[in-house]
């Protein structure tokens, strides 16, 4: 600690001493910027440096616009460059939750050391900053948000305007800031990503922790890339600048030492999940709340120099394995999602943490945990980064999509999907699933009852198709975000979003009066049915005293069903 003490103070020395005319960074004093200064300063900079320029994309559910700071060398602001040899993108998001407000601070410090020339713009990478995206809940400030954080004094709010968590909203999108990010992502095509944020759950030694894209579920060779290479150097710099960082604390409720963590799996509903679906290199960096702020942001800023100063040095090798990924996605016909831990594969992980005490608590009937800065220790643990998929489906040539499912086909337009529409009205047989089973949230989860062990069955049929529905060749680089968003049985899919819940609720039913009659003629011509109808009645005795039951399964089992009743309007074309 003392070394990384002395690191911090010689850097508070150089910058006070600098003749560089530029405000003193207010992380210093414990303090974050407001919307309105920190905007100020990015225009500064925007005015001062011909390499640095602001724009505005978007709008967010509360009206304002997101700003995006582009810093090129080169002064190329006009067009995406990481289809350019030799030159890539770093996307840097801040502020996503405002009250975890380190990134906001650290990167405009990053910004302003490049325009005063302390820090070189590096000449093949494109820096775009997100100065916050959250800015509805950062202009939501207050002095007691995020309970036991260790400053700064004031800090946004978690929520947006519609109070979502935008960190929950990437493939879903209910919120304009998730469209406007989607521009943003898609136009820059960035092949590395960061996210910063705050961590709580346990106390440990560590200022910084990191989520890397789990290695199963990114794939391919950007996987072997950054586990192999980029990863390892990564906490090797960092632990040279003495900011030693651990895989995020994966834990609540216990310490990390007790039975090991999981490294977090980051599935499509958070910004990593989502940007891994198109094959970039994402990383969160979680500093730990119970640190002095000051040194948060200085572990911040020193770990986006460390990516920085990997991405500029390997940009032929991202570039290649990037590209080569995306070739691949284009031409595999399976995918695998619902990732899941193998615990039987522990990796040892060298863990510096404090001692968790169990003491009795004076408010309850309970033991409290006390972790006991006064007993550190550096133990190993087990760490279970190992993951297989629980989900693997095969994709058809094209999805057809009704044009009426607009919430669906809008989506996948602002994800450059590209799509056809018929020019003329078809009927066609096609591939269905029909959903089996599901559970739904009896609580609800960021605006949804979200949908999960959901069943599935395969049916061809003939499908009358309009002019003007959509047909989704899966040729193309965005088949993974394709595959996760409408096969119905992904984790975050469309399905379990609920945007298809209203194919769950069958629109047609019978007089039992009436039907009695049918179901009669029915079971006399169909000997299929029949047959049914009496295995049916032999595994279900106790419903056969109801009329009901007895009428519905001869009616969900006839002519008279609707086909439409929990068939996901997904088709496939074989």
């Amino acid at each position: 600690m003392k070394k990384k003490t002395t690191t911090f103070l010689a850097f508070l020395i150089s910058f006070l001493v600098s003749g560089q005319q530029k405000p003193n960074p207010v992380f210093l004093e414990n303090k974050t910027y407001t919307y309105n200064q920190l905007i100020i300063e990015y225009k500064k900079l925007d005015a001062l440096s011909e390499q640095m320029k602001l724009f505005e994309y978007g709008q967010t559910d509360g009206g304002f616009p997101i700003h995006l700071m582009v810093i090129n060398r080169n002064k190329n602001f006009n067009k995406p460059v990481s289809s350019e040899k030799g030159q890539t993108v770093l996307l840097i998001m801040n502020g996503i939750h405002p009250g975890e407000s380190e990134g906001i601070d650290a990167s405009l410090f990053l910004a302003q050391e490049m325009a005063y020339g302390r820090t070189e713009i590096p000449e093949n990478v494109t820096i775009c900053i997100i100065p916050v995206y959250n800015v509805d809940g950062m202009l939501n400030r207050k002095k007691y948000t995020r309970t036991n954080q260790n400053g700064p004094e004031e800090k946004g709010f978690r929520g947006n305007a519609c109070n979502y968590d935008l960190n929950r909203d990437f493939i879903k999108a209910d919120t304009r800031n998730t469209f406007a990010f989607y521009q943003i992502y898609h136009y820059w095509n960035p092949d590395v990503f960061l996210d910063n944020h705050t961590s709580n759950g346990a106390d440990y030694q560590y200022t910084m922790t990191l989520i890397c894209t789990q290695q199963q579920k990114l794939g391919g060779k950007t996987a072997e890339l950054l586990h192999k290479n980029m990863k390892p150097f990564l906490y090797a710099d960092m632990q040279k600048k003495y900011w030693e960082m651990a895989p995020y604390v994966n834990v609540y409720g216990k310490s990390p030492d007790e039975e090991g963590y999981e490294e977090f799996i980051e599935t499509p509903k958070f910004s990593t999940g989502y940007t891994s679906l198109f094959g970039t290199i994402g990383f969160v960096a979680e500093t730990h709340m119970l640190k002095p702020y000051p040194n948060r942001v200085f572990a911040t800023i020193e770990f986006m120099r460390t990516l920085i100063d990997y991405t500029k040095t390997h940009v032929t090798e991202i570039r290649q394995a990037r590209m080569s990924d995306q070739t691949i996605y284009q031409t595999k016909r399976t995918y695998e999602s619902n990732y899941v831990v193998d615990k039987s594969a522990p990796s040892k992980l060298k863990f510096k943490g404090f001692e968790a005490e169990k003491i009795k608590s004076s408010l309850g009937n309970y033991e409290r945990t006390l972790y006991n800065r006064n007993k550190p220790f550096t133990r190993e643990i087990n760490y279970f980064n190992f993951f297989k998929p629980a989900l693997e489906v095969a994709l058809p040539k094209a999805y057809i999509i009704p044009q009426s499912w607009i919430r669906v086909i809008e989506r996948l337009k602002a994800n450059n999907i590209t799509m056809q529409r018929f020019e003329r009205d078809s009927t066609i047989t096609l591939g269905v699933k029909y959903i089996t089973k599901y559970e739904s949230n009896a609580k609800p989860y960021e605006g949804h009852h979200v949908n999960s062990k959901i069943g599935v069955e395969r049916k061809s049929m003939p499908l009358k198709i309009l002019k003007g529905d959509y047909l989704v060749y899966t040729n193309q680089t965005g088949n993974r975000y394709l595959a996760e968003a409408l096969e119905p049985q992904t984790e975050d899919g469309f399905f379990a979003w609920n945007f298809f819940d209203p194919i769950l609720n069958a629109k047609e039913g019978f007089s039992d009066y009436v039907f009695e009659d049918d179901a009669v003629k029915l079971l006399e011509e169909n000997v299929e049915l029949r047959k049914r109808f009496e295995d049916w009645k032999f595994a279900n005795p106790d419903k056969v005293n109801s009329s009901y039951e007895v009428l519905n399964f001869i009616f969900v089992n006839s002519y008279f069903y609707e086909t439409e009743h929990k068939r996901v309007p997904v088709y496939r074309l074989e």
